[in-house]
């Protein structure tokens, strides 16, 4: 006898077949383009679901609705500290999906010192930090650091330079600090560190993890309601 679980397996097999051949016959469109055509029906059947867990969660009828829950910021923050304060303090998911938005464009541009050495300087001769660091703090530096056969450490930072990834030079002293301050390759971004604190809040707020094209989704509609808002307020 088939199993139950093989029966809905292959229903569904036949099912899609038969959708695909529908599209491709209706549409006169490729078989690639049905499979984004399907990917996209399905990606808005998820943000449908996505909604009704997050307005019952926050107690509101649609989504673009959070636009009128905007939180109060202290009287007199400075600009510089909105972004943190939102971070841990607001419980509205359409703010966090701003915040993790521009958190996202700020790890995939970012470049500083930290950075750069993070990816560049991958090991060093003991020696060279002793040269050039104090010596009395070498114990407590990572021993994955030490490289013997590791080229100088000023040649190393001579070629990265060379690079010209920022305007001005990655020093020795800059170079010292980083080694003591990290282990190699582990460096986090700040942004980085930001972004996964907006995702955990947001979960915790809404019962799933954010993604790229449900925050596409909000900031639209939300959009969409300060639109009609301010043609309400129109005087003709």
């Amino acid at each position: 006898m088939e199993n139950v679980s093989t029966i809905s397996q292959n229903e569904v097999v036949v099912a899609t077949r038969r959708n695909k051949d529908r599209f491709l016959e209706a549409t006169g469109k490729s078989e690639q383009e049905y499979y984004a055509w399907a990917t996209l029906v399905g990606q808005r059947m998820h943000i449908n679901k996505l909604d009704g867990l997050l307005c019952a969660k926050i107690g509101i009828y649609t989504v673009a609705h959070l636009i009128h829950k905007q939180t109060q910021l202290p009287q007199g923050i400075e600009q510089s500290e909105v972004q943190a304060y939102l971070i841990e303090n607001s419980n509205n998911p359409y703010e966090l999906a701003q915040i993790w938005l521009s958190l996202k464009s700020d790890v995939e541009n970012w470049v500083s010192k930290e950075s750069i050495l993070n990816e560049w300087l991958t090991g060093i001769r003991k020696e060279d930090f002793e040269a050039h660091g104090d010596p009395n703090h070498a114990a407590d530096v990572s021993r994955a650091w030490w490289k013997k056969d590791a080229d100088g450490l000023d040649g190393i930072l001579q070629e990265i330079n060379s690079m010209e990834f920022l305007n001005t030079e990655i020093s020795l002293s800059d170079a010292i600090e980083f080694i003591r301050a990290n282990r190699p390759g582990r460096w986090i971004c700040p942004a980085l560190t930001a972004q996964k604190l907006v995702e955990s809040r947001f979960k915790t707020l809404t019962t799933f993890n954010i993604k790229d094209y449900y925050v596409e989704h909000l900031l639209k509609m939300c959009r969409i309601e300060t639109e009609l808002i301010a043609d309400e307020d129109l005087p003709f």
